[in-house]
């Protein structure tokens, strides 16, 4: 079964709940890597000649894969102690830096370049749901709660977006249903 794809001009990459990982090219023949934890998020990074050459993938150990595309040969790992990887973000083009996001609220720096390779940056409380950067801040989702932290891990704000929305009911099939009410921050 698959469990999250991601598709390219170039072609698309398939991962499935036993593992396996397929990248099925547009052009030229798909190749197929067995991994040994279950993928939970994919990214695509392009390469210099402006084409889809490497893959990295988040899986439910904790462990950020980096894979050249269309081989799919491993060409580096990073294993974290913060549960499964929730979200990738690529820090600058032409550079492999990521953050990397997990379950447990951590937001993980992993830069090849450096000596520590691997630095947590910061944490927040409930699991990353998606991050990036933003002009040197680094924008953290979790669920509705919009986390903003500097490079040194201060925190900068923190805003429940959910207030904005009304609470009002739901009307279906002509009969209307109280909203849930979304706890505030």
């Amino acid at each position: 079964m698959i469990v999250r794809s991601l598709t390219t001009d170039e072609g698309t990459l398939v991962a499935m709940d036993d593992g396996l990982l397929a990248w099925k090219p547009k052009n030229g023949r798909a190749q197929r890597i067995a991994l040994d934890s279950i993928p939970t998020v994919l990214l695509a990074i392009r390469g210099p000649m402006n084409c889809v050459d490497t893959a990295v993938i988040g899986n439910a150990r904790g462990e950020v894969i980096v894979l050249t595309l269309p081989r799919l040969e491993i060409t580096s790992k990073f294993v974290l102690n913060g549960g499964c990887i929730r979200a990738l973000s690529i820090i600058e083009p032409g550079n492999l830096s990521l953050l990397a996001g997990t379950q447990n609220g951590e937001v993980w720096l992993l830069d090849e370049r450096t000596s520590s390779r691997q630095e947590q940056l910061f944490s927040i409380t409930g699991p990353v749901s998606s991050l990036h950067l933003e002009q040197g801040i680094v924008h953290v989702r979790s669920g509705w709660i919009h986390h903003m932290h500097a490079w040194d891990g201060s925190q900068i704000s923190q805003d429940n977006t959910a207030k904005n929305y009304s609470q009002g009911g739901h009307k279906r099939l002509d009969r209307s249903y109280p909203a849930p009410s979304i706890p505030s921050v």
